[in-house]
């Protein structure tokens, strides 16, 4: 399957465009009209799912989010664009923080940084390298499991000092867009993750895409082949993991979007098939 998947996504990526006109993932050819450039973040958007695109802020530009997942979880991000080829975010958030149960926070913030190492043309995608050290789902620490478990805890068999889905680490993106009947973009890209807790530090490649349906309706699809997280034996098994996306852009600068993750999983283990919220806003801080 993984096979199959590489393949078709190859040759999509590699097509040239003879069918369709180029629909620039680049923000740095010069200026957009005031009320096109919100409309633009949401077609042309910086982050899919859980994964990076090429696509980047413009400079003074922010992006925040909140994320609502699983055990009553929330992840607050913010991005901001520092020029025309690098932009630099923060994030932060915890378990139970929706709920009874005491708030437990993630151990430490998350940062990520991009830089654009290559602008998009029509052969070439653009190409984006990076870090981001925010991972996404539950943190998992010893007191999550039962007391007859914690002496005896192998991270080859359960989660331990780590999110349920790893953070990206190290990447390199590429972005492609295209523009006939819907405006749409291809992601393809690599990573080294940082977290190797389960002493799994395969490098991993992800790829993924997204299709304006509408001014203000677009689906994203991703699918991360998981090759640094298939050693435990959970839901993620030789699978990787598939995520969809609905967004639905209530305002020109905002967004809300209902994800589903890890649609291959098998309903056994800790990372099972979840129903994701977020909401994303985009407002300009310094004018240009």
């Amino acid at each position: 399957m993984r096979k199959t998947i590489i393949l078709l996504a190859g040759l999509a990526f590699l097509a040239t465009p003879l069918w369709s006109q180029i629909n620039r993932r680049s923000f740095s050819k010069g200026p957009q009209p005031a009320d096109e450039e919100p409309q633009s973040y949401f077609s042309k958007p910086v982050q899919l799912i859980d994964v990076p695109t090429a696509s980047m802020l413009w400079p003074g530009d922010l992006n925040a989010s909140i994320r609502m997942y699983e055990e009553g979880g929330l992840l607050a991000r913010l991005s901001v664009g520092i020029s025309h080829k690098m932009m630099f975010g923060v994030s932060y958030g915890g378990d139970y923080i929706i709920g009874g149960k005491d708030v437990r926070w993630n151990e430490t913030p998350g940062v990520h940084f991009a830089y654009r190492a290559i602008e998009e043309n029509l052969v070439m995608p653009a190409i984006v390298i990076g870090i981001e050290t925010q991972g996404y789902g539950k943190y998992w620490r010893r007191s999550d499991y039962a007391d007859s478990l914690q002496s005896d805890l192998d991270p080859a068999r359960y989660m331990l000092d780590r999110y349920s889905i790893k953070s990206r680490g190290l990447y390199i993106v590429a972005s492609k867009g295209y523009e006939s009947l819907w405006k749409a973009g291809l992601h393809i890209g690599a990573n080294y993750s940082l977290e190797r807790s389960d002493k799994d530090a395969d490098p991993n490649i992800f790829l993924g895409i997204d299709v304006q349906l509408t001014r203000d309706l677009s689906t994203v699809w991703e699918y991360d082949f998981a090759l640094n997280d298939d050693r435990l034996k959970t839901a993620n098994s030789a699978k990787g993991y598939l995520n969809a996306a609905m967004r639905w852009a209530f305002q020109p600068n905002m967004f809300i979007e209902f994800s589903v993750k890890n649609i291959l999983a098998d309903n056994y283990g800790n990372r099972d098939f979840m129903r994701i919220l977020r909401i994303v806003y985009y407002a300009r801080i310094l004018e240009r």
